[in-house]
């Protein structure tokens, strides 16, 4: 059986129910797992999907959607 926890501070936070007895001994085995194993390769998993994806066939209109998404105000004043 592999379960998946988080560390926090000496807790180990087990993230599902466990259906074992109480009393049993069980062992553990850390595993130092990258939370992000394809760093690096995003531009070439973006090319990839462009070539299996036809995205201007779907007719989107990124305006439309994105439109409002931004906020147009100026900012923050910046005293450099």
């Amino acid at each position: 059986m592999q379960i998946i926890a988080i560390k926090r501070g000496q807790t180990l936070e087990i993230l599902e129910n466990l259906d074992i007895p109480d009393g049993q001994v069980v062992r553990i085995e850390i595993i130092d797992a990258q939370i992000n194993q394809e760093q690096g390769k995003f531009g070439d998993n973006l090319e990839e999907f462009r070539r299996q994806h036809n995205i201007a066939e779907l007719d989107i209109d990124v305006d439309a959607i994105f439109g409002d998404v931004r906020d147009k105000s100026p900012g923050r004043e910046v005293n450099l």
